[in-house]
Order: structure tokens, then C-alpha cells, then sequence
């Protein structure tokens, strides 16, 4: 079975995104929502294998909710647009346009995060494609008066399959780009780079439910959602490595049919140590990912909608070790 990143792009011209970038800028969000709906109609309608995810992933969310019936059309339809939605909002928080009135606060852990901001202590944030993780970018006005300091970010993404996204990203804010690190890339230079960026406050962001492309067999299997699912080891032995405490980060919109609505900041501590020795951290590693798992499980059940991993999660975990045995 394919990568997730041999799936993620198939366009070769950055037009299409550009258009629905600068109809927003230029024209508003209302206008913006208006001119999507044909165009994920349009996909929605020739794009089946999109379609069959969408179904799997919403009936296992169904049936962990307790919930009777099959998934209906309508609700794959909001899931693709959702996700389409959210793909401007992430531009727009790139662009510096998100504002604190937008991002609302509701774990006690985001109030330990931001003391340690204030000291000038940085962290490891481990994210994922639930949601928004951009949103972080408007973290430090959240609170209005807070008084922390200005934080450098650093997303660790893979770079593979992101290309065109990237390269958008890099025309609407060409600072940007001097905070992504290739995933796959890393290396002691990168790693002692990112040690002292935490060390200077700043914070370093990972996305814990996606494999890198050249890294896909190492993993840790976790129950997610009633079923075995594959979760990369790498992300979890880089938090290690970077030596600073990891916090759970989610950037959730309040009302998943409501596109209007604020997004809200799960900030969750973990409760383990990764450990510096290689036998500590083998040993935590499978706790950090299960505790993780388990903040994300919970709120895709909250908002199945806002999951924008577009591929079969769990049918990649068995090819992926097969292509490595």
C-alpha cells in the first residue's frame, strides 16, 4: 500500500490553492465558504477512494460512540469540507491573521505551559492532523496581558508529499519556511539546534500520527479507536532527545458544523518521563505513545469531523511492516 505522502498531492500547480487563498484575503470568509462548496463538491464526487476513508473512519467513531445507523453521505461530504476549511485556516494563521478572540482556553495544563513560556523555558509539543496544530502560532496573545514572551516555533514535518502546501506557505509569509525541519532530515546538528531553541524558550512541535515516508517501519502499535493502529516510535525518541518536557497539544473549532465557531487549546502535560538513557526511553516510549493515543482518541469522538488523516490509518500499519520484513 502506498505511503501517506505518495497520496498527499497529486497537483502539480500551486493555482488552485492560490485562488481560494486570495478569494479569502481579498473577499472575506463568507465569500470563501461559498466558493468551496462546488469546488469539494466537485472532488467529493470524483474522488471515491477519499470517500471509502472518510466511511471507515467515521463508522469506527460511530461504533465507539455507540451509535446505530451507517454513515451517511452527508456526513463524508462535511468531513472532506472540513478538512478543505481548515487547509485556509492554516494559510491564515501562517499569514498572522488569526486573532486571540478566536482561540478560547479549556485544560488547566495550558496555564503550566504558559508559566514555563513566561520563564523562558522551552518544551516539545507533540501534535497531530486532529484539528489545527497552526493555531499555536497565536498562542502567545491568547491571553491578553499575559505577558509572555515572544517564542520561536519549530515544526518537525516531512517534507515528502507537503511540497506544493510548502511552497505556499513560503509566498504568503516567506519567514515561515525558517521554522519547518525536514523530518527527514534530522540529524545531531538538527537536534542540538532544536535543544537550544528550547533552551531559549522556544517550542518545538511534532505531529505524533503520521510515519515519516523513509521511516515508516518503526512504530509503535496502539488500540485507536477499537482497532490496532500504528503510531511513529521516531517522534516519541526525538521528544527524548531534545531532552524538555512534552505537553499534548490539540487546536480544536468548538462546534465541528459550525465554521464560525472559536477553535479551543487542549494542553495536556504528560505524566511520564521519557528518560536519557536508550533503556529509559525504550521503556517509556510505549507509555508517552498510549498516553498520547489516549488524549487523541478522546477527542476525535468529540469531533470526528476535524480528523485530517486522508488514508487508510489502520490497513498502512500491516503493509507498512510487511514492505520492511
Amino acid at each position: 500500500m502506498a505511503h501517506w505522502s505518495e497520496e498527499k498531492e497529486k497537483a502539480r500547480s500551486l493555482w488552485p490553492m492560490k485562488i481560494l487563498f486570495y478569494s479569502y484575503k481579498y473577499f472575506g470568509k463568507a465569500f470563501f465558504r461559498l466558493l468551496l462548496h462546488p469546488v469539494v463538491l466537485f472532488f467529493f464526487i470524483f474522488a471515491p477512494p477519499t470517500r471509502k476513508i472518510s466511511r471507515a473512519y467515521l463508522e469506527r467513531v460511530h461504533k465507539k460512540n455507540g451509535e446505530e445507523g451507517k454513515v451517511r453521505l452527508s456526513e463524508i461530504y462535511w468531513h472532506i469540507f472540513s478538512f478543505s476549511y481548515a487547509l485556509l485556516e492554516k494559510q491564515s494563521a501562517w499569514a498572522g491573521d488569526m486573532s486571540a478572540r478566536e482561540l478560547l482556553e479549556v485544560t488547566p495544563d495550558i496555564d503550566v505551559l504558559k508559566d514555563q513560556l513566561r520563564e523562558k523555558k522551552g518544551a516539545v509539543i507533540i501534535g497531530s492532523h486532529l484539528g489545527n496544530i497552526e493555531m499555536l502560532r497565536a498562542f502567545a496573545s491568547l491571553e491578553e496581558g499575559s505577558h509572555i514572551p515572544e517564542f520561536g516555533i519549530h515544526s518537525v514535518v516531512d517534507f515528502a508529499g507537503t511540497a506544493q502546501f510548502n511552497r505556499l506557505l513560503k509566498e504568503i509569509n516567506p519567514q515561515s519556511m525558517v521554522q519547518l525541519v525536514n523530518a527527514s532530515d534530522i540529524g545531531a546538528d538538527t537536534i542540538i539546534r532544536l535543544q537550544e531553541g528550547i533552551e531559549r524558550g522556544d517550542l518545538v512541535i511534532i505531529a505524533g500520527d503520521r510515519t515519516a515516508k523513509n521511516n515508516r517501519g518503526k512504530s509503535t502499535r496502539v488500540d485507536f479507536l477499537g482497532e490496532k493502529a500504528s503510531f511513529p516510535t521516531g517522534a516519541f525518541i526525538l521528544a527524548s532527545l531534545l531532552e524538555g518536557p512534552v505537553y499534548y497539544m490539540f487546536a480544536l473549532r468548538t462546534n465541528d458544523r459550525d465554521l464560525k465557531s472559536p477553535y479551543e487549546f487542549h494542553v495536556y502535560k504528560s505524566a511520564h518521563e521519557l528518560g536519557k538513557s536508550r533503556r529509559e526511553r525504550k521503556q517509556n516510549i510505549e507509555k508517552v505513545t498510549k498516553e498520547y493515543v489516549s488524549h487523541l482518541e478522546s477527542l476525535c469522538l468529540k469531533h470526528p469531523y476535524q480528523w485530517y488523516n486522508f488514508f487508510n490509518f489502520w490497513e498502512a500499519v500491516d503493509s507498512e511492516k510487511g514492505e520492511d520484513k
